[in-house]
């Protein structure tokens, strides 16, 4: 069975294949370099909740970079650049698993 492949898939490729360091990329790199198609959603460049580490909200681009097990440490709207870092601890993923209903 072929996965299906998700819109951010490539930041996921692109993290994924980074070698573990830490990566600050410019909104212009992310539009050109990952996406030279249509570029990011006008969302991130607005709003920083686009960029926060919440896998839920599918149409942002939280799955992309925590299935790369990144995370976002940094992202300036005004300078236009987002800064991930490899996941140390994934600890907040279990407490935002759901409640189980009794």
């Amino acid at each position: 069975m072929v996965a299906r492949k998700k819109k951010y898939d490539v930041i996921t490729h692109y993290l994924k294949n980074n070698g573990g360091s830490q990566v600050t990329l410019t909104f212009t790199q992310i539009d050109e370099l990952l996406f030279p198609a249509n570029g990011l959603p006008k969302t991130a460049r607005t709003s920083a909740d686009w960029w926060s580490n919440n896998y839920r909200h599918s149409e942002n681009g939280a799955y992309a970079w925590i299935n790369a097990n990144y995370e976002v440490i940094h992202i300036n709207l005004e300078k236009e650049f987002v800064v991930f870092r490899p996941l140390v601890k994934s600890s907040w993923l279990i407490e935002n698993k759901p409640i189980k209903k009794r």
